[in-house]
């Protein structure tokens, strides 16, 4: 919200005041917006690259689990699979039952 004419001749006002009575603190309230890191992310490029490259590792992520679940959820089933489709051989004959 923007301040009125009014409201921002009464900080600049203000400002210059704190600057005459405390120029310590004024010095320290101006430098305390300035605490910022250097802009790596100011251009619009550099935004736009770093979006693109988190989509693209979002992206090869997710296509990662996609591709690499089925292995692990039939490296299980398969042996299961084959075990049981084995036919059961017949239990041999006894020669002293004579069956």
């Amino acid at each position: 919200m923007a301040l009125s004419m009014e409201e921002q001749r009464m900080l600049d006002e203000m400002e210059r005041r704190l600057a005459i009575d405390d120029p310590k603190l004024a010095s320290r309230l101006n430098a305390f917006g300035g605490q910022r890191l250097p802009g790596v992310f100011t251009s619009q490029r550099a935004k736009t690259i770093t979006g693109v490259l988190a989509l693209a590792l979002i992206a090869a992520v997710t296509i990662m689990m996609f591709v690499l679940s089925p292995y692990g959820a039939h490296r299980g089933t398969a042996h299961q699979t084959h075990a049981s489709s084995k036919p059961t051989a017949a239990a041999p004959a006894n020669p002293a039952t004579g069956s």
